[in-house]
């Protein structure tokens, strides 16, 4: 009942700025298709950062960042991986000031008004797992991206975890910034379970996003790109376990029936 509560309460608050935010999405296709991609790209982010901040205090998050100043600065050749536990863990990565990333997100992202609007402004990539040839497509394009010095994101789970717990990287989302010698950053997320799956309260929860020491890609032997998705994960293991725990977070034990 408390969940359905906050989230009647956020939606009340939330769904109307998001209907809104369409007027400044079309103001950014108009500027894009007259050249102005400046003024386009700074009404997007402006526009982007006001709807995620909204969207959690409404939800009751409180934002706790660390190790932003890992996240390479003046390139945009690099790629965060992190773990996904939440339909929110997106919106958090959108959430730190300053930066700008796009995302491989599941096509059915197609399917939902504003929010697919939004992703096709920061051109978002669109990743189907059940068609492997269009799966291969998306980790090209956002290889593409990065290479132009674009900024990507991508969850390399495959899918959100049910339990709250981290599961196996797959080997393939990394090729996304290996085969350009991009930059992985590992990210952390802990607590957006609570926002909306996991939340049985009014009061305000944590959520943490923590940005761990970036990998350098270029110049990787064969053994070390192959060991790649082990080590990102056991990295983002370790440091979210590290994070406080947080009232109301459930995960099932490993040993427990899936």
């Amino acid at each position: 009942m408390l969940r359905f509560l906050r989230i009647l309460i956020g939606a009340i608050f939330v769904v109307p700025f998001l209907v809104l935010s369409y007027i400044p999405y079309w103001l950014v296709c108009i500027l894009r298709k007259t050249g102005h991609e400046t003024a386009a790209e700074k009404i997007t982010w402006c526009t982007l950062k006001f709807l995620v901040r909204w969207i959690f205090i409404f939800f009751g998050a409180r934002f706790k960042i660390v190790g932003k100043e890992n996240v390479p600065q003046g390139s945009g050749r690099y790629c965060l991986i992190g773990n996904h536990t939440s339909m929110f863990d997106i919106v958090a990565l959108l959430y730190p000031a300053g930066l700008h990333c796009s995302f491989v997100g599941k096509i059915e992202i197609k399917k939902l008004p504003v929010i697919s609007s939004w992703f096709k402004a920061i051109d978002a990539v669109y990743i189907d797992r059940k068609n492997p040839r269009q799966s291969l497509k998306a980790i090209i394009d956002g290889s593409r991206m990065i290479e132009r010095g674009v900024p990507m994101s991508i969850f390399p789970e495959g899918t959100r975890s049910t339990d709250g717990r981290i599961h196996e990287f797959k080997a393939g989302s990394f090729k996304m910034a290996t085969r350009v010698g991009g930059i992985i950053v590992p990210v952390v997320c802990k607590g957006t379970r609570t926002v909306f799956e996991d939340g049985f309260s009014l009061l305000p929860r944590p959520v943490y996003l923590e940005f761990l020491p970036h990998i350098p890609t270029e110049g990787m032997g064969e053994e070390e790109l192959k060991a790649l998705p082990e080590r990102v994960q056991s990295l983002i293991q370790d440091a979210y376990d590290k994070l406080p725990p947080i009232k109301g977070l459930r995960i099932k034990p490993h040993d427990a029936e899936a």
